[in-house]
């Protein structure tokens, strides 16, 4: 019985050390930008200014504005060449490449009339995952050849955003967090209390809560703090195996180490 004991504490301490995710300071820069929306796989920097997205890379600056439609909702911009740009209240979704040039542009409202898309997240290939107001439904939709792969069942409560990579999917929502696979299959979900924003990190969710920074295990079961003081936090970005915290004055980059 001595021995079973001892065995499990060790499995566990061991789990749990390789679980645990640790910070390392890189570099802390000031910035005068005023709205940082993200950084891609090369490290150059988005901003919006005036419904303007500026793209600034070591080289020259990139801009795209599109009158037609209101406010940028949101922006993904991992993949530099694939760059999704989300405009909530027309409805549609357009693709840039890295120098901030259409690609394609997916109106939902010509697509399907029941469709009204609050939240957008890439998947992998040429598939996103999106989130049907209407009928309050995840569904993954191939904006190629413009045709739905996957419908999962319905999330309750306000969704906050989504989160995904070739994997899987999470919702954030004022209540849970719901994680899916590339099918569509529930396969957790995690009761939550005022989670403000959740980012993916090696299928590992890192999420703020009242100005601090914390992560889940990929099972959702560990809650794990990081430890940054009382740094501000305005905003976060997670892209390849770095995480950046933007405090409104500097843009502030650690490594991600796990141990």
């Amino acid at each position: 019985m001595r021995i079973t004991i001892l065995l499990f504490i060790f499995i566990s301490s061991v789990y749990n050390s390789e679980d645990k995710l640790t910070l390392k300071l890189l570099s802390k820069v000031v910035t005068n930008q005023n709205i940082i929306v993200g950084i891609d796989d090369l490290d150059n920097l988005y901003f919006i200014n005036n419904d303007e997205l500026i793209k600034s890379t070591n080289q020259k600056n990139y801009y795209y504005k599109n009158s037609l439609y209101s406010s940028i909702t949101s922006i993904e911009v991992e993949n530099s060449l694939k760059i999704k740009l989300f405009y909530e209240d027309s409805n549609t979704l357009i693709i840039l490449d890295n120098k901030l040039s259409e690609i394609s542009k997916i109106n939902f409202n010509v697509i399907d009339p029941d469709k009204i898309i609050s939240k957008v997240s890439a998947s992998n290939d040429n598939n996103i995952w999106i989130y049907n107001e209407l009928n309050s439904k995840l569904e993954l939709f191939n904006y190629v050849n413009k045709k739905i792969k996957v419908v999962n069942s319905e999330v309750s409560g306000e969704v906050i955003s989504l989160v995904s990579n070739y994997k899987y999917c999470w919702v954030l929502t004022d209540s849970h967090i719901f994680k899916f696979n590339y099918f569509g299959s529930l396969i957790s979900k995690l009761k939550v209390t005022k989670v403000q924003q959740i980012e993916n990190f090696n299928n590992t969710l890192i999420f703020k809560r009242d100005n601090q920074l914390y992560y889940y295990s990929e099972d959702l079961l560990t809650e794990n703090k990081f430890d940054l003081g009382d740094l501000l936090i305005k905003d976060f970005f997670v892209t390849n195996q770095s995480l950046y915290i933007y405090d409104s004055e500097h843009f502030i980059k650690y490594q991600i180490q796990k141990n």
